[in-house]
């Protein structure tokens, strides 16, 4: 007997829902939605989309635009799914979050805007900007 957290594989899941963005599969891609599902955009200002029939809505206008990559540049667990962020096209980075139902259905999703960070934002604090004198640890200066 083998030890499963999940029946399906969430991360899995989440790369169906970014090759159906990519094919513009719409059919695939409410398929991979419960009939119930929630959608959130935060990215353009739009709303709630509920169900299928208001999840087509949604995504019919943007598949009919001319075809533009969809990028994967990360993905992750959260504690309540899976985060991904992606770019499509030119535009900017996108994060999309993830609820799964027992049976593997999508039954929640939120996009919104990802940040652009820098890489070097993470090293902007330099702790002897102030002129100070570092010493490494472990070793002497000598006087």
């Amino acid at each position: 007997m083998s030890f499963r957290l999940h029946d399906f594989d969430p991360i899995g899941l989440a790369m169906d829902w970014l090759e159906t963005c990519k094919r513009k599969q719409l059919a695939a891609l409410t398929e991979l939605y419960a009939e119930t599902a929630i959608v959130e955009c935060e990215c353009e200002g739009v709303g709630n989309f509920v169900g299928h029939r208001r999840i087509l809505e949604y995504w019919r206008p943007k598949f009919a635009l001319p075809p533009r990559p969809f990028k994967l540049e990360h993905i992750w667990p959260e504690a309540a799914g899976i985060a991904l962020v992606y770019r499509f096209g030119d535009q900017p980075l996108a994060r999309v979050s993830f609820q799964f139902d027992a049976a593997g259905k999508i039954v929640r999703s939120r996009c919104r805007p990802e940040p652009a960070l820098p890489l070097a934002t993470a090293f902007r604090i330099d702790p002897w900007a102030d002129g100070s004198s570092h010493t490494p640890a472990g070793k002497r200066q000598r006087t």
